[in-house]
C-alpha cells in the first residue's frame, strides 16, 4: 500500500540589499502539499463477508478500527432466532473468575478460531489479519445472527468459519431482551508486526473506517444489479478529491472493469464519503472497490 505523504515546503525568498544599506528580512512562504491517502482494496461479497485486502495502519491508541455497529432488534419470537441454529450449543459458563460475558466468549472461541485460521493456511499462507466477529444475541441467549467488521488480510472462508463457530455459543438470557457481543480477533506472525508507521497513520486508519461504513450502500448497489439481471462483478479504482471540510467529490474511476451500471451506482455511494478535514485544506483518497471478485482474480 502506498504510504500516506504529508510534506511541508518552506521557501526562503531573500530580498536584495536595499539602497539605504539595510537588509530586509527573508520572507517565509509556507506551502502544503495535498494530503494523499490510499486505502486497500475493499471486496464486497454477496454473502456479506466483506474484507480489505490489506489492514490499515494501527493509528492512535484506542482509535476505532471498525465502524459503529448498526442497531439490531431481536426477533419477535424465539422460534425466529432458533431457525437454522446449529444443534451443538456451547454454553458460555460463569466460572466464578469475575470475567465478563465477552471475556468468557473470547476464551471459549479461541481454539475454534485458531483452527479456522489453520485451515485457511492450506490455501493461503498469509492469514495474519484481524476481524471483529459480532454476535446478535436473542432473548433466549442463542446467537440469532453473526456479522463481521474490520476484516483485513483474512480470507472469506476463514471469517465464515469463525462466524459459524461463534454462532454455536449460548449466553445467559439478556436482561434487555437482546444483546450484542463483539469478539475482536487478531492473528499476528510469531515475529510480530514489522509494518512501518508514519505521522498520518491515524488519518489513514480513520479513512479505512469511513470507507467501510459505506458497505450497506455498496451492497444495495449489488442487490439492485442482481434484481435487474445485470452483472454483479465489477471493480474500479476510485480517485476522489477531499475538500477542506472532509467531503469527497469529483470521483474519477480509472482503471475499471466489469458492469458499468454497478460502478456508476458505486460512484454515487463513494461521493458520500466523509473524512476529517485534511491538513492544508485539501487532499486525495484512492480506494479500489471490487464486487464479488473471483478467487485469484487480483
Amino acid at each position: 500500500m502506498r504510504a500516506l505523504h504529508l510534506s511541508l515546503l518552506v521557501w526562503l525568498a531573500v530580498a536584495p540589499v536595499a539602497c539605504a544599506g539595510t537588509e530586509e528580512r527573508p520572507k517565509i512562504v509556507t506551502m502544503l502539499h495535498p494530503l494523499v491517502v490510499e486505502v486497500s482494496e475493499l471486496e464486497i461479497h454477496a454473502n456479506g463477508i466483506d474484507r480489505f485486502a490489506a489492514c490499515a495502519p494501527p493509528g492512535e491508541l484506542g482509535q476505532a478500527w471498525y465502524p459503529p455497529l448498526p442497531d439490531w432488534t431481536a426477533p419477535a419470537h424465539a422460534s425466529d432466532a432458533d431457525a437454522g441454529a446449529p444443534a451443538a450449543i456451547v454454553p458460555v459458563v460463569d466460572d466464578g473468575s469475575g470475567r465478563s460475558v465477552t471475556e468468557r466468549a473470547i476464551e471459549d472461541t479461541r481454539a475454534a478460531f485458531r483452527a479456522c485460521r489453520h485451515r485457511g493456511l492450506i490455501h493461503d499462507p498469509t492469514q495474519d489479519g484481524r476481524a471483529a466477529i459480532v454476535l446478535r444475541v436473542g432473548a433466549d441467549g442463542r446467537v440469532a445472527r453473526t456479522e463481521s467488521y474490520g476484516v483485513c488480510e483474512l480470507q472469506t472462508d476463514v471469517v465464515e468459519c469463525m462466524r459459524d463457530a461463534a454462532s454455536r455459543l449460548r449466553f445467559p438470557p439478556p436482561q434487555g431482551g437482546s444483546d450484542t457481543i463483539v469478539l475482536p480477533v487478531a492473528f499476528a506472525p510469531r515475529a510480530g508486526s514489522q509494518s512501518q508507521t508514519t505521522d498520518n497513520d491515524s488519518y489513514t486508519a480513520a479513512a479505512y473506517v469511513a470507507v467501510e461504513s459505506l458497505r450497506p450502500e455498496l451492497h444495495a448497489c449489488e442487490e439492485e444489479a442482481r434484481r435487474a439481471g445485470k452483472g454483479v462483478e465489477a471493480w474500479g479504482v476510485f480517485d476522489m478529491k477531499i475538500d477542506k471540510s472532509g467531503h469527497a467529490s469529483d470521483a474519477n474511476v480509472d482503471p475499471w472493469g466489469g458492469d458499468q451500471d454497478l460502478l456508476s451506482c458505486a460512484v454515487r455511494v463513494m461521493q458520500t464519503l466523509r473524512l476529517a478535514p485534511p491538513v492544508g485544506g485539501r487532499g486525495d483518497v484512492l480506494v479500489r472497490v471490487s464486487f464479488n471478485p473471483r478467487a485469484g482474480s487480483r
